[in-house]
């Protein structure tokens, strides 16, 4: 019998699927990305909000390939599997790993990497490592978290970094608790440079009203010409929609017309409204102020996954049978950390999502549309083909 153990889990990526699945998946993705942001503004409603879907739900999608149970049950519900008919685990699986796959623009980077490091002796099913390999990519490596631990997160540390080109620079911060039996690491990193760039010398400070209220002068770029947009009465605000080169991917911002409405804007948002968005998009003249931006956040996830309804995998109902043969696991910490830089140039983000689980001892010329960001809005970046979000925020406030 192994010794009372705990499994960390830090994120990962995504075979019989069909392309209706993976348009399904990109949906229940989006779906789960629009819960998660409401819950978590919901938790500080002040903070500038920003995270990756892709990453926190792949790594979800991890510990659900070795669910059952109740336990796959909220899994399924929470991840919006359910809710599009993603009911049979390998349709699941084999949708992840194609839309998980890289970009095919050369204009744009896009890596998704997985790392799943296991404690030595851990009796670790065949069929879980073929998933991780298989469906995720994962490469599988042995560690001794109980009496190496200072060594393993040093590599993990190092190659977090790696993998985001030093934009993140860690994510085990304070070693690992003694039942650790496993990791599993996940990084995103995207980059991708304007179709569109906005030129240096527009670039100057401008008012940004934080949290809708309280002015402060921030760097604004400035571009003018023909950019998609639409008016969204229903949301009482606007979006445009900025591609990067290639045009495989795009960010998407959208701006409530009061300054102090984004609380309304994301009451109505769902994943009807984000497909709607896109749909009602045109091209227009349009003369667009962004303050460029920075932002670094860090979550514990695991009181914001309970109030969406993910209990069960916490506590002795757990049951991870799928990994190790017994229902002796149960997740014990999920963090995500995640940054992104918005410049004149492009975005650079990258996002690092951890499981931690434990071992019981057992996405005609037309008038000039002005579109001034200058309070604070929702913006996301996503695939333009499939809709999926790879990374989604929220900026309330911005230093001066």
């Amino acid at each position: 019998m192994f010794a009372p153990t705990a499994l960390f889990f830090l994120m990962a990526v995504a075979s019989c699927y069909s392309q209706s699945d993976e348009q399904n998946l990109a949906k229940a993705n989006n779906q789960f990305s629009v819960s998660l942001l409401k819950q978590l503004i919901a938790e500080k409603p002040d903070d500038n909000i920003f995270f990756s879907p892709t990453s926190i739900s792949t790594a979800l999608a991890m510990i659900y390939a070795g669910a059952a149970g109740s336990s796959e049950e909220e899994l399924s519900t929470v991840l919006g599997q359910a809710e599009f008919g993603l009911t049979d685990r390998d349709a699941v699986l084999a949708a992840y790993k194609k839309l998980l796959a890289g970009t095919n623009s050369e204009k744009v980077t896009l890596d998704i990497a997985n790392s799943v490091l296991i404690q030595k002796r851990l009796p670790v099913l065949d069929s879980f490592k073929k998933a991780l390999t298989e469906s995720f990519g994962a490469e599988l490596r042995s560690a001794d978290f109980a009496n190496d631990g200072q060594k393993v997160q040093s590599e993990v540390n190092k190659w977090v970094s790696q993998k985001t080109r030093g934009k993140i620079p860690s994510i085990v911060d304070d070693g690992f608790p003694m039942n650790t039996v496993m990791l599993l690491l996940n990084a995103v990193y995207f980059n991708g440079t304007w179709h569109n760039q906005f030129p240096q010398k527009n670039t100057v400070p401008r008012p940004f009203f934080n949290r809708g209220s309280e002015e402060v002068h921030v760097k604004t770029m400035a571009l003018k010409g023909p950019i998609r947009h639409t008016r969204l009465d229903d949301l009482k605000a606007q979006a445009v929609e900025l591609p990067y080169q290639g045009e495989e991917y795009s960010m998407v911002i959208v701006l409530p017309n009061a300054k102090m409405g984004l609380s309304q804007l994301r009451e109505g948002l769902t994943v009807s409204m984000l497909q709607k968005i896109t749909n009602q998009m045109s091209a227009k003249t349009v003369s667009l102020t962004l303050p460029k931006f920075e932002l670094q956040t860090n979550y514990d996830l695991i009181p914001t996954l309970k109030q969406m309804g993910l209990k069960s995998v916490f506590d002795e109902k757990s049951d991870f049978s799928g990994i190790t043969g017994d229902k002796s696991l149960y997740v014990s910490g999920v963090r995500h950390k995640a940054m992104v830089e918005v410049n004149e140039k492009g975005t650079v983000a990258a996002a690092v999502t951890s499981i931690s689980m434990a071992a019981r001892t057992s996405q005609i010329r037309p008038k000039i549309v002005n579109f001034h960001v200058d309070h604070p809005f929702l913006f996301y970046i996503r695939n333009r083909a499939t809709g999926r979000l790879l990374f989604m925020g929220e900026v309330h406030q911005l230093q001066a």
